[in-house]
């Protein structure tokens, strides 16, 4: 899980979660355009936010990519006690 605050950082931590770049050496199998699109089609819909990327549950071979936005994240600190709920 990794607090993502821009287009730039949300870039890298696909990379590194769910691509693994920074383990894999030599071509890659999408080229740049192809890559571009993908990280187009699954970005996040606002920064500031939280990003997941686990393990599909449909298919053993994919991941999934979730996103946590400011709202989810106040809601479970009300529900935990942490902020005033007035």
């Amino acid at each position: 899980m990794r607090l993502i605050k821009n287009d730039f950082e949300f870039r890298l931590w696909m990379l590194d979660a769910y691509f693994y770049q920074d383990k894999i050496e030599g071509d890659t199998l999408l080229t740049d355009e192809e890559m571009d699109e993908f990280l187009f089609e699954c970005r996040p819909q606002e920064y500031p936010c939280l990003g997941t990327v686990t393990p599909s549950k449909e298919c053993s071979l994919e991941f999934d990519i979730a996103f946590f936005y400011r709202e989810h994240i106040t809601e479970w600190a009300k529900s935990m006690g942490l902020m005033n709920t007035k």
